[in-house]
């Protein structure tokens, strides 16, 4: 074949791929047909290694599984007669729109004969991803219809939920603006995690069948009672509700730590009610992956931390959010200290790339700034460059303890511990009712040994392993704290604990510069 062949690729039925003169095309294997359906089918028929390698070859281990998607990309470059019909860029790979075209877009049912990729078996999960194209989920919602009664909220056809507000205040110009300021920290804190619909809603009627989130500001002399409200399904019934008292100006500035806080916890309450109510419905949007994700991120259990990558590789599928990739990388790195027989060097690659294409999509993401700037301190990049992303983080939603975390680790990077205690403080404050309490707890303990309180950071490690046994670094600080004192029993328990992670585990170990406790020894503990 020529350079000015184009070709034809057909997915329904037979998999079949026909040159511009009539020539059949020959993909010898059955991978190579799934990967190149697999490109076709992607967002501008593209899709990441790292996508492919788990589609194709989960199980087989990071260096083989990368060799083996290079084997069949040779394979099919030679099918072809063309070494650009499969092109590469950034971790991306893309069939070439200009030699390419499929019937990928053509809906199951319509003008296409045949079962998607008939006959084309390979396990999991490649099989799981083959049900959901021969019989995807709905994924779209019905239009507005203007004949509904006036108000009454549907969806935008995006398939992505919908989250109203709606506040009630004094007609006082200052608590209007401290209500409106209060529930942009909430709306901050939810758009930067999900592509989510968020309107303003007059009523709860104009809200029914989608989350609804309530504030109210109510005076009482000197006072202010600020109460938040997610209304249940049935009349008088509430999913959540919690409320602030304090003096006026407290309220106007909504930036104390109750305050952050609280709109905090409005936002988990809402992350929750969401993924419930739309696990609910017979289809699969990008907002459920990803909060569904979330829930997974911070359990640090392996199983957990594969599911939730899955759920994310899935979400930026549907849709290419930046968050979804900043996730990934978070994950990827925190594996370089919670499993120490990877290799170190190829996660702090794999993490920092995808940190680094996620700012690229939405440099004004707070959740996602946070998040990379911890992927950066993790992977040795930077610390000057972290720190400036914890404090946009900071700067875009002070409401993220995530973001103050970050910055407690910027400035112990900076070896500028004072200030590290101080931020730690605040994301514990912060997300003090939080399902990811193990996380600032840990935080909060690293801060405090390295500041020199070994009692508080023993405090603070029992309670972040009493939250989460299974998260490694709050028992690598309480054997090490507990040989620092002399308490020989004590650290021998723990280390047995260790070893049900880490077979052949010994307190010695966390003095070797390759084992992940870094800080530990820069606290004088190991």
């Amino acid at each position: 074949m020529t350079e000015t062949h184009t070709f034809h690729v057909n997915l329904y039925g037979p998999f079949e791929v026909t040159a511009s003169d009539g020539t059949v095309v020959h993909v010898p294997s059955k991978r190579g047909k799934a990967l190149i359906a697999a490109l076709a089918t992607g967002r501008k028929g593209q899709r990441t290694r790292d996508w492919l390698q788990n589609l194709l070859w989960q199980g087989r281990g990071k260096t083989q599984a990368s060799a083996s998607l290079r084997q069949e990309l040779r394979l099919i470059r030679k099918a072809f007669d063309h070494p650009d019909v499969v092109l590469s860029e950034h971790g991306m790979l893309s069939l070439n729109g200009a030699l390419v075209t499929s019937n990928a877009a053509c809906p199951p049912k319509d003008a296409c004969a045949g079962d998607f990729l008939e006959g084309l078996e390979l396990p999991a999960p490649f099989d799981s991803w083959l049900t959901e194209q021969r019989d995807p989920p709905d994924r779209i919602l019905a239009a507005p219809n203007r004949d509904d009664v006036a108000g009454r909220a549907t969806s935008t056809g995006t398939g992505e939920p919908i989250v109203f507000f709606n506040r009630i205040s004094s007609d006082e110009l200052a608590l209007s603006v401290a209500s409106e300021v209060f529930q942009n920290r909430i709306e901050k804190g939810l758009s930067d995690l999900a592509p989510l619909d968020i309107r303003t809603a007059p009523t709860d009627a104009d809200a029914a069948s989608h989350t609804l989130i309530k504030s109210q500001i109510l005076e009482a002399g000197q006072e202010t009672l600020l109460r938040v409200v997610m209304p249940g399904s049935g009349a008088g019934q509430h999913n959540w509700s919690a409320h602030w008292r304090g003096k006026q100006e407290l309220l106007l500035g909504c930036d104390t730590e109750e305050l952050l806080q609280l709109a905090y916890r409005a936002q988990e309450a809402a992350v929750d009610a969401l993924t419930l109510s739309e696990s609910r419905k017979s289809r699969i949007n990008a907002s459920l992956l990803g909060f569904r994700a979330l829930r997974n991120i911070f359990s640090m259990d392996q199983p957990d931390l594969e599911q939730a990558n899955a759920d994310l590789q899935a979400a930026y599928e549907l849709v290419p959010k930046g968050v979804f990739l900043a996730w990934r990388a978070f994950i990827q790195a925190n594996l370089i200290v919670e499993n120490t027989d990877l290799d170190p060097g190829y996660q702090a690659d794999l993490a920092a790339n995808l940190a680094r294409r996620a700012l690229q999509e939405e440099p004004e993401n707070a959740a996602l700034k946070a998040a990379a700037s911890h992927v950066f301190l993790l992977t040795g990049q930077d610390f000057l460059a972290a720190g400036e992303l914890a404090r946009d983080a900071t700067a875009l939603n002070p409401a993220n303890p995530l973001a103050w975390a970050s910055r407690a680790n910027a400035e112990i990077a900076a070896g500028q511990i004072e200030a590290s205690v101080g931020f730690s403080r605040r994301a514990l404050q912060i997300g003090r009712f939080s399902r990811s309490r193990h996380w600032w707890e840990m935080q909060a303990g690293v801060s405090a040994a390295l500041a020199g309180n070994f009692e508080e950071a023993r405090v603070h490690s029992r309670m972040a392993h009493s939250l989460v046994p299974s998260f490694r670094p709050p028992l690598r600080y309480l054997a090490a704290l507990e040989h620092q004192r002399g308490d020989g029993d004590a650290m021998e328990q723990l280390v047995e604990k260790i070893r049900d992670l880490e077979p052949g585990f010994e307190i010695k170990d966390l003095a070797e510069p390759e084992y992940p406790s870094g800080n530990l020894r820069r606290a004088g503990l190991a």
